[in-house]
């Protein structure tokens, strides 16, 4: 195998692939990039065996047969060279050869023949999504996913298409968020899948800049992200999402409206305050006023903060992991925040004062327990 390749256009399509190969695994092969070369340009693929990528890159003088290289150590060198062209070359004797101006660096690599082979996939049904409004859904539903391996329906996103909108829905049983996305309506022949997290965060770090949009393309049990030169194969996440639409409380109608920035930064400050175990703050509630408390007795120490908010429904006290909380006031995107409260016991909203065109976001949060 030889071929010859800008460094800058190398390393970026190795950072690309580098984000499949795993950390651990029981298959060595699987910490290998496969190469397959054509004259004017190279197919590189990485795959996890549940999720794979593959990229296309335009190369000189491509020639030889198909090699599976190490990527970790291939990364790492190509990611010190200077920015010129970088020749790769295969020798029997010694490895892979890595040409950049006076350097030659060598590394193993094995026969393709052992590189776990794409499935074949056959297409039920394709779908055109713009690639900015997929990046932002991404970056919104990604904190909530669970990370509980034991309940692995939760570890995905749910993309659940329907006649009015496309539902996308995260949630570990703490917290949940929901988007409808209605410009993407009137895709209910699609019905529901369960998409991996770490896929979907995959296709938003690999979208180019400048991308329009990205197709989908549906199997029975994998799915398909058109980007350009790369592709991204995932494999389906089996079993059935909860019913969600249940915990959604209708009848919250204690509205709380307050500067997003402010509440942050005050649940921020007070939470040095909170037990490092159970991370608990409290929100009293009354008239136009938010107070902010948290406490750790073990440790002796205590943490207040008052705000001024728009509040005019019943005196609530309500408790919430700062963590969680904290994670929602980050991830919404205008500068006021709706609270939507019920009881003490009660799930509360978080929504933001204005959605972005053709959607609706809600983030849903579970109290805990008063602690006094």
């Amino acid at each position: 195998m030889r071929f010859t390749v800008p460094q800058k256009d190398f390393l970026a399509q190795l950072q690309k692939l580098a984000a499949v190969v795993p950390s651990k695994t029981t298959h060595p092969m699987l910490n290998n990039i496969l190469f397959h070369l054509e004259p004017e340009e190279a197919r590189l693929t990485a795959t996890d065996l549940e999720i794979s990528l593959t990229t296309r890159l335009k190369i000189e003088g491509g020639q030889g047969d198909d090699v599976a290289i190490p990527c970790k150590r291939l990364l790492e060198i190509v990611r010190e060279l200077d920015e010129r062209p970088v020749t790769l070359q295969t020798d029997r004797n010694r490895g892979v050869e890595i040409l950049s101006g006076q350097g030659v660096f060598q590394i193993p690599f094995e026969s393709a023949e052992a590189f776990p082979v794409l499935p074949a996939v056959q297409f039920t049904a394709e779908l055109e999504v713009p690639a900015e409004r997929l990046r932002r859904h991404v970056e919104r539903l990604g904190f909530a996913v669970s990370t509980d391996d034991l309940r692995p329906v939760l570890t995905g996103v749910l993309f659940e298409f329907k006649a009015e909108a496309l539902n996308l829905v995260a949630t570990d049983g703490h917290r949940l968020v929901r988007i409808q996305d209605h410009k993407l309506a009137g895709q209910e022949a699609l019905g529901s899948v369960v998409i991996p997290s770490k896929a979907l965060n995959l296709v938003a770090r690999s979208l180019e800049s400048g991308a329009e949009s990205v197709r989908l393309g549906l199997a029975q049990n994998h799915l398909v992200f058109h980007l350009g030169e790369t592709q991204i194969y995932t494999q389906l996440i089996n079993g059935r999402y909860p019913a969600y639409e249940g915990v959604i409380p209708q009848q919250n109608e204690n509205i709380l409206q307050a500067s997003r920035t402010a509440v942050y930064r005050a649940v921020k400050q007070v939470s040095n305050c909170a037990n490092n175990v159970t991370r608990q703050i409290n929100l009293a509630l009354s008239e136009n006023r938010m107070v902010v408390t948290a406490e750790d007795n073990e440790y002796g120490s205590r943490g207040r903060n008052e705000l001024d908010v728009d509040y005019n429904g019943e005196a609530l006290e309500i408790a919430f992991n700062q963590s969680y909380l904290d994670q929602m006031l980050r991830h919404l995107d205008t500068e006021q925040v709706v609270f939507k409260f019920g009881t003490a016991e009660r799930a509360a909203l978080l929504l933001p004062e204005i959605n972005q065109e053709d959607e609706d976001l809600l983030m849903l949060l579970m109290p805990v327990r008063l602690m006094r």
